[in-house]
């Protein structure tokens, strides 16, 4: 009998983001039936000065005593940090001690073959971005699933030219967006294909098998984004929240320690990380999305959703959401300060079998198979 593969997969596994989690998860089930799948417990400094919460020292504990919000404030945190570690216990099945960058050529031989994808790896101007998702560190074979540049061209790195040589090294090589694509084929002599990101591969029959017993009784309002930091979109929800007389949900308590959520008449979950993202969206009655898998969860459970676009430019959508948004089709789901007056917000997405994905589908599933043998 021939010997399983051993595949490890390098992410933004270290984000306390659902996003960051669920795509990970994704991508290991997907790959799981070529092989014994891990995912590295890569991190590094910056991560942890994003995702860190107070360390609990004596001096700390004092203060916590002292100062009821604080002491509310450092909680919530707790409570969140837990969930998300739970999360990579159980569901990406994450072990060990963190790996850090100087540290990765200790497994440089450990996997047959290394999967760099998806989310934003590739994006040079990522606060957590580091060069070992070029994964350079290790002379197997390396396959990029859907690796996202987000905005921006490897060549602003002032280490652009080994980069290339790096991307150049990998035996498939596959990104998320149209212009991540352009800048590849550029930079590189491999074709890049487009792929969708994994989780729209991954079939929805999946992701309800996580989603569990409703968390909030009754109608609400699920609003999601990455950092609820515009003001003008956080009133756009209020506003259309007591038009409909629905409860506004908002989740991450990160995002919210130093913002007064009741200010918008909104409720943030008691329950935190990918499990309760899951279920607050596939039980809304409406969704709010400012994110890439805000839109991507909101379109899998075939919710009524709007895209609120944070971007400051009237006639210009974040190039990453326009991209997903034509593949979509859901064009008529923008909001922004400027259309926010002419929306029928009585008018639900009609959802109907869009080949064009289905076909992206196929390809990401021939691709990986194709990778992995």
């Amino acid at each position: 009998m021939e010997q399983k593969k051993k595949i490890g997969i390098i992410t933004l596994s270290a984000s306390d983001n659902c996003g960051s989690l669920l795509q990970c998860y994704a991508l290991k089930k997907l790959l799981e039936p070529y092989g014994d799948v891990e995912v590295i417990n890569f991190s590094s400094k910056s991560s942890h000065k994003i995702y860190d919460i107070p360390k609990l020292n004596l001096k700390y504990f004092l203060r916590l005593i002292r100062k009821p919000k604080e002491r509310k404030r450092y909680l919530r945190l707790l409570n969140s940090k837990k969930a998300y570690n739970s999360f990579r216990t159980k569901h990406l099945n994450i072990k060990g001690k963190e790996i850090f960058p100087e540290e990765l050529y200790k497994i440089k031989d450990k996997y047959d073959i290394f999967v760099a994808g998806s989310d934003q790896i590739w994006n040079v101007r990522m606060v957590d971005f580091d060069e070992a998702f070029f994964l350079g560190w290790t002379n197997k074979k390396k396959v990029a699933y859907a690796p996202s540049l987000g905005e921006s061209d490897i060549r602003i790195s002032d280490n652009y030219k080994q980069i290339i040589k790096w991307i150049n090294d990998f035996k498939y090589l596959s990104v998320r967006e149209e212009i991540g694509k352009k800048c590849l084929d550029e930079i590189s002599n491999l074709n890049a294909l487009k792929l969708p990101d994994p989780t729209l591969v991954l079939e929805e029959k999946s992701w309800k098998s996580l989603v569990g017993e409703p968390l909030i009784k009754g109608e609400y309002i699920f609003y999601y984004s990455w950092a609820y930091c515009e003001d003008c979109q956080l009133n756009l929800v209020k506003k259309e929240a007591e038009r409909l007389k629905l409860p506004v949900i908002v989740i991450d308590a990160r995002k919210w320690a130093d913002k007064d959520e009741k200010y918008y008449g909104f409720t943030l979950s008691k329950h935190e990380g990918p499990l309760a993202y899951l279920n607050l969206m596939y039980y809304a009655k409406q969704v709010y999305v400012e994110s890439f898998h805000g839109m991507v969860f909101a379109y899998i459970f075939k919710k009524n959703f709007y895209l609120l676009d944070t971007n400051k430019d009237l006639n210009e959508l974040d190039k990453r959401l326009k991209d997903f948004v034509n593949l979509l089709k859901t064009q008529d789901r923008i909001m922004t300060i400027y259309n926010y007056k002419n929306i029928d917000f009585n008018k639900n997405f009609e959802y109907s079998t869009n080949e064009t994905l289905e076909k992206l589908k196929i390809k990401a599933k021939e691709y990986i198979k194709n990778s992995m043998a």
